[in-house]
């Protein structure tokens, strides 16, 4: 069995100051004539015939720019967390979408992922050393930093919607907060390319507390684990129990529908056109990450989405009664993802 990679610690010395020196403005070498100044009407008519301009394009980041690892990788997530921090956020999804910066790029990526975090001072660590200790372990698996921008910047903003928290949000940072871009260091984006496919590992400080999070995305295909229930299967499901348990795709922590649960709907669809009489209720359930009342709220949300697929398909909406339960009737224990998943499910109820 492979071991685990322990992250070394880096014996930190006293910073000296840094003077910065002023930059002196370069003189002219004579007067200029003052320049003419056009009326106010003018220049407000100016102003107004101004075009908007749109967010600058970026060029797409290549990945092939990144030389291949030839290290021997330890196990996912590849890092141990510092002695001391072991008791603090730990999430890890066998498959789930994640963002990251790839050059002054935002890109989706699929695979497996965890997401750890924990407060320096818990280590007995400074952001510093913290830092230096796992950039250094990432560089020693052939991992090359790749983010040429920073989360905050105004125009990366702008590029990805112009809603800041819904972008940090993305990122997985938690709160919606990052340490700003002139402290040292703050967010972090590396690539490890692979044989067997690309890892991309973050690394950010956020919040007053400094909390060091360490974001790691293996990418691979999904493994397909639910087999796709056929109408009559489903009709003989709800007519023998009452209720059947379906795990449709969503995007993560959102109501809206993947292009992948299109073949269940379908068969929701001819399961309600073979009997007219059948009317359904479309409940919504989550695990227990998060809030009971976000949970709640995302719950209905996916079932009103169901629902508006389904009754896209000429299903009256009559025989659709969207609900949303959260987390309240878990199926499996919420401790394990593998439980986790089970309890992430849509369930069609007969009324």
């Amino acid at each position: 069995m492979k071991s685990r990679i322990v992250l070394p610690l880096v014996v930190m010395g006293t910073l000296g100051a840094i003077a910065l020196a002023g930059c002196k403005p370069k003189a002219k070498a004579e007067a200029e004539p003052p320049a003419a100044v056009a009326p106010a009407s003018a220049t407000a008519a100016s102003a107004a015939a101004a075009p908007v301009v749109a967010p600058a394009e970026v060029k797409p980041f290549d990945v092939t720019s990144v030389p291949m690892s030839t290290a021997a990788l330890p196990p996912f997530p590849f890092f141990e967390l510092p002695a001391g921090a072991e008791g603090y956020h730990q999430d890890a999804k066998d498959f789930d979408r994640a963002w990251v910066i790839a050059g002054e790029e935002l890109r989706a990526v699929e695979g497996r992922t965890s997401e750890r975090w924990f407060p320096v001072s818990a280590a007995n660590m400074s952001m510093l050393s913290a830092f230096r200790n796992y950039e250094a372990t990432i560089k020693s698996l052939g991992g090359v930093r790749v983010d040429k921008v920073h989360p905050l910047d105004p125009a990366f903003i702008a590029r990805n919607g112009g809603d800041k928290e819904a972008l940090l949000k993305k990122l997985a940072i938690p709160n919606g907060h990052v340490t700003a871009p002139d402290e040292t260091p703050s967010f972090s984006q590396y690539l490890v390319r692979t044989p067997k496919g690309n890892i991309w590992i973050a690394l950010f400080f956020f919040d007053d507390d400094l909390n060091m999070s360490i974001e790691v995305v293996q990418e691979q295909a999904m493994e397909q684990k639910v087999a796709l229930l056929k109408a009559d299967e489903m009709a003989a499901a709800l007519a023998k129990d009452g209720h059947i348990a379906l795990y449709l795709n969503f995007d993560n922590d959102s109501d809206i529908l993947r292009a992948d649960s299109k073949p269940a709907i379908d068969e929701i669809v001819k399961m309600l056109s073979a009997d007219g009489s059948l009317k359904v209720r479309v409940e919504g359930h989550t695990d227990n990450i998060g809030t009971s009342a976000r949970n709640i709220a995302l719950s209905r949300a996916r079932a009103e989405s169901v629902v508006k697929a389904i009754s896209t398909l000429q299903i009256s909406k009559d025989r659709l009664k969207p609900e949303g339960f959260g987390s309240g009737r878990p199926l499996a224990d919420n401790t394990s993802e593998e439980g986790r998943a089970k309890n992430r499910r849509v369930e069609l109820v007969k009324i």
